[in-house]
């Protein structure tokens, strides 16, 4: 069994939970079946990312695509697939970041502090370098800032001419992660979208409930 066929039990449950409305378990099991074999037909053809993060990170987005197509094969428009697509892995992702965000609780006394050991737990894995390409900008006391040059999730999603699917069930993540760790994420420009960077400019926010900005498809 491939590592990505081993995640479907974790899988299964989010998309039983953001697709039951619409679709019966038979059909759930179908749309699993076939976003797994989409998978298998994109891999193949997957980058040999020098970085173990970077490879899992490129397959899951070759999972998404396949899970996005499963539900546009059934006759689901494009943008609802999107959405539905993005409700899904809202779920995985959150789960990712359960671990950075209960380290960053102990990552320093100020809230600056801690966002900045957040962000960089993601940064080292799984959107660690070589992979991905990150460069730090001063941008104020209360804002920890980067630029992403590269991303090989992006660059996987516009291969396949699924940008948009890109931004929305990848990409739009990072502003609800923001709120998690106390901060109004702003972000002009994606890769995915097709700049030559994502412009990430996290800023410390006084309480919780910040508002999210961002870029939309």
């Amino acid at each position: 069994m491939s590592a990505i066929r081993a995640l479907r039990p974790i899988l299964a449950p989010a998309v039983r939970s953001e697709l039951g409305a619409r679709f019966d378990r038979s059909d759930i099991r179908a749309i699993l079946d076939d976003a797994f074999a989409d998978y298998e037909a994109q891999r193949s053809g997957l980058a040999s990312e020098p970085s173990t993060g970077g490879r899992i990170m490129v397959r899951l987005a070759a999972l998404t695509i396949g899970l996005y197509r499963a539900l546009t094969r059934r006759g689901v428009t494009e943008e609802e697939a999107r959405e539905l697509t993005a409700r899904v892995t809202s779920r995985i992702y959150g789960q990712m970041a359960t671990v950075p965000t209960v380290l960053s609780k102990a990552g320093g006394p100020t809230p600056h502090e801690r966002l900045k050991r957040a962000t960089d737990l993601f940064r080292r894995f799984p959107f660690g370098p070589p992979s991905y390409d990150m460069v730090d900008v001063d941008d104020g006391d209360d804002v920890v800032a980067f630029d992403v040059r590269r991303c090989p999730v992006a660059e996987h999603f516009r291969a396949q001419g699924l940008g948009a699917l890109c931004v929305e069930s990848w990409c739009n993540l990072d502003f609800p992660l923001a709120e998690r760790w106390g901060a109004r994420l702003e972000r002009t420009t994606t890769i995915a979208s097709g700049a030559s960077r994502c412009d990430f400019r996290w800023h410390v926010v006084a309480g919780a409930g910040a508002s999210k900005t961002g870029e939309r498809t």
